[in-house]
């Protein structure tokens, strides 16, 4: 689990100065670094697992066609920087922004909250992913957030906006089955996020035809 690999690691993400601005963190992040911008301080990932890829590829191509087809709006992948507040950019691993909001993606950043983020934990980044983002997400509006870790549910969080109070809430799997907040009618099993150990990801195409999209 990430969360123990955070307990014995002592590898950390790369500070690569105190504080910067916006437009020095664009100067100096290119298209192909993946890096989040934290109260003017620019962190650099480490290089993601096999494991951390495998849920990312599958995630977006049932995420990015679902939505397609629906035509729901956009899915954009891990290098879309996400600009929430001053001194603040992101670059979550996936997110969606429906149609109706299209206009807050531009050139090189999404000016605003998405309607779903996913981050993809890391040992290398945790801490930052479940404390200051994640307030972030949900001070600034996010509508959904996962924290998913690559190793298994027992580290995840799966969570909605209470349009109430503002804030996140626990979304629990129901039966084995975790239903969308944000993306109509989409829905995913345990077993697809998690497979058992030694075997892949479901055929992302079967995948599909259970959700009715192929």
């Amino acid at each position: 689990m990430i969360r123990e690999a955070v307990e014995t690691t002592t590898k950390v993400p790369v500070l690569l100065r105190d504080r910067m601005t916006e437009e020095e963190f664009f100067h100096l992040c290119h298209e192909d670094t993946k890096a989040d911008l934290i109260d003017g301080v620019m962190i650099v990932e480490s290089p993601a697992s096999y494991t951390h890829e495998r849920l990312f590829r599958f995630l977006l191509h049932v995420l990015d066609l679902y939505v397609i087809h629906h035509n729901l709006g956009q899915v954009p992948g891990s290098r879309t920087a996400v600009r929430l507040e001053e001194g603040h950019i992101y670059e979550p691993d996936l997110l969606f922004v429906r149609r109706e909001r299209e206009r807050i993606i531009g050139e090189k950043q999404v000016n605003g909250a998405p309607d779903l983020v996913v981050e993809i934990l890391s040992a290398s980044t945790y801490h930052y992913d479940v404390g200051v983002k994640r307030e972030g997400y949900e001070r600034q509006g996010v509508g959904e957030l996962w924290l998913l870790d690559p190793y298994g549910q027992e580290g995840a969080q799966m969570l909605a906006r209470d349009e109430a109070t503002g804030r996140f809430r626990t979304v629990s799997f129901t039966g084995g089955v975790y239903h969308s907040t944000v993306i109509p009618g989409l829905w995913l099993r345990v077993e697809w996020l998690w497979p058992e150990e030694g075997e892949a990801h479901p055929d992302v195409i079967e995948v599909l035809r259970e959700l009715n999209v192929v």
